[in-house]
């Protein structure tokens, strides 16, 4: 599928898809009180269920779809028999992490806690799937597929949030419990689809531990940031107190549309930016990168000027008013997402040329960077989280510009043609 029909099908795709997790944020921004501390524990809960979400992703699921990528089209659709069996397992574990976030929540109500823990468990164990299902429909070149199982997905939330207001349901059990039910009912939705239009996919399943060889380093850096950042806002919660980390919660909720479009153009862009770095293509890659450059520089900053400050015209100041309370708070977020969004096709060409080590250590020294500007907290108060975000982005800005040149100067395995488009294959 071309870049003009595809990417339109991406942004529907993001779109929808953050949308429903944007609405869940929405409700708790609005409905779990930041000054009591309750937003700082959803904010505890959403960070700890990134980690549990990227478990499962990082260590199957991407390096499965990398395997996917030497089958026909017609075959990565029907490909789910090779993977889910590995992968299905794997998210059940992986969505047990959420248990820690019952650490720094102790001191919360055992009302409010008990129910995010139950969904948040949940939604860990389902929304890597959904991606999963959704990533693979857009590299078959089936992006309008994934459009729909999102559109789904977007639906159910919103009804399932709805309903819950009006049948007064107790507020905890809402934003998870929405997405669970959205989750379930998309990703049935979007299997059937992809059965119906697919051929049977050629070889057995893939097994877990070839799969763990490349996704143990994928896991580790996938793990860091998003780790990193539960850390960091446990660090805010603790030293300034959960009502500082509310407030950062609810400025990346209202910063979250800028991310929702570069979400929509990398799951287009990716699968390209893999085969130019699995086949050394410095010349393609840097295009990819103007591209991702172009897109989110010009987006980032028209999000910016409109969403960024509390204005008249902008609609998150009336949807997401807390975000506003702390001047200058959600612009400097959304800066931090301009920082970070310009660099997916950069790393994805690192994980197609088999760099995970070099990405894992880059994310190592970002991670412990996150981690100490998140002791500011005392001083920074609320900007502690959006400031170690930056850290963490400007040491992937310099160790990506490292990793690509060592990329580019290697050559590519003579044998990429005719084998497996798995990183394990390229040299680290």
């Amino acid at each position: 599928m071309r870049l003009s029909k595809s990417i339109p099908a991406g942004l529907l795709d993001a779109g929808s898809a953050a949308l429903a997790t944007f609405g869940t944020g929405v409700y708790a921004a609005r409905y779990f009180d930041a000054d009591s501390g309750e937003l700082g524990v959803f904010a505890l809960f959403f960070a700890i269920f990134l980690v549990a979400a990227i478990v499962p992703f990082k260590l199957v699921f991407l390096p499965a779809e990398v395997r996917l990528l030497s089958l026909p089209p017609e075959e990565q659709l029907g490909g789910f028999r090779l993977s889910l069996p590995t992968g299905v397992p794997v998210a059940m574990a992986g969505s047990m992490v959420v248990l820690l976030a019952w650490i720094p929540a102790s001191d919360a109500e055992a009302s409010l806690v008990v129910p995010l823990l139950i969904t948040t468990i949940i939604t860990g164990f389902l929304s890597p799937i959904q991606d999963h299902v959704r990533r693979v429909m857009h590299q078959a070149g089936r992006s309008w597929l994934a459009a729909i199982t999102s559109v789904v997905q977007l639906s159910v939330a919103a009804i399932t949030i709805t309903a819950g207001i009006l049948l007064d349901v107790d507020k905890a059990w809402i934003p998870f419990g929405a997405l669970v039910l959205a989750n379930t009912i998309s990703i049935a939705a979007g299997l059937l689809m992809a059965y119906r239009r697919a051929t049977p996919a050629r070889g057995s399943r893939y097994p877990f531990r070839s799969l763990a060889v490349s996704g143990r380093w994928l896991t580790g850096f996938g793990l860091l940031p998003v780790g990193s950042a539960f850390i960091a806002a446990a660090i805010v919660a603790v030293t300034a107190g959960s009502d500082f980390l509310g407030f950062a919660e609810a400025s990346r909720v209202a910063a979250r549309p800028l991310m929702v479009f570069i979400t929509g153009v990398s799951a287009v862009l990716n699968p390209r930016a893999l085969v130019a770095g699995r086949d050394r293509d410095r010349t393609e890659g840097n295009r990819l990168n103007r591209i991702a450059y172009a897109m989110v520089l010009t987006s980032g900053v028209a999000f910016l000027l409109w969403m960024g400050f509390d204005w008249q015209g902008n609609p998150m100041a009336w949807l997401v008013d807390k975000a506003y309370t702390v001047e200058f708070l959600t612009a400097i977020t959304i800066v931090s997402n301009i920082l970070w969004g310009m660099l997916f096709a950069q790393e994805s060409q690192l994980i197609g040329g088999g760099r995970e080590v070099d990405i894992f250590k880059i994310y190592v020294f970002g991670a412990i960077a996150q981690v100490a500007v998140a002791f500011t907290a005392p001083m920074t108060e609320s900007f502690a989280v959006p400031l170690a975000h930056i850290a963490f982005g400007l040491i992937r800005w310099l160790g990506y510009r490292w990793a690509l040149n060592r990329l580019y100067a290697s050559r590519p395995d003579p044998g990429a043609e005719t084998k497996e488009l798995d990183p394990t294959l390229s040299a680290t």
